[in-house]
């Protein structure tokens, strides 16, 4: 004899979901916009060496601390070559720190100032 009334021994029907569910413990990082041909453009006149500590094998850091009034959103030419080490692995690495502030307190090196520096230099370039 089928039962006519849900018991709790019979468990309400689950609707599939329109959007996935995420797992304990990890966040949605918004990405933003990909770079276009001239920010990849530029990356390329960036060179191969790490501005702290200047090994070879870089990748690309986005400062952290964009202008006001940008959010999220990552300026693609507001960026330095750091190595792996530097960038998020070791314990004085930019990203482990928090900020390029607490990255110039802890190993002297102001990655904001040198990211605005070779942007201006570039873009000065273009423009002659």
């Amino acid at each position: 004899m089928p039962l006519t009334r849900r018991t709790p021994l019979q468990p309400k029907p689950m609707a599939p979901r329109a959007t996935p569910v995420r797992k304990a413990g990890k966040r949605r990082v918004a990405r933003g916009v990909k770079p276009d041909a001239a920010a990849l453009a530029y990356w390329a006149t960036l060179g191969d060496l790490c501005e702290a500590c200047g090994t070879t094998g870089t990748v690309v850091h986005h400062i952290l601390a964009n202008a006001p009034g940008k959010g999220s959103r990552r300026d693609h030419m507001l960026v330095v070559k750091l190595c792996p080490d530097c960038h998020n692995m070791k314990d004085g690495s930019v990203h482990l720190l928090g900020s390029e502030a607490a990255f110039l307190r802890v190993r002297g090196v102001d990655l904001v100032q040198i990211a605005i520096d070779r942007r201006d230099e570039y873009l000065m370039g273009e423009l002659l």
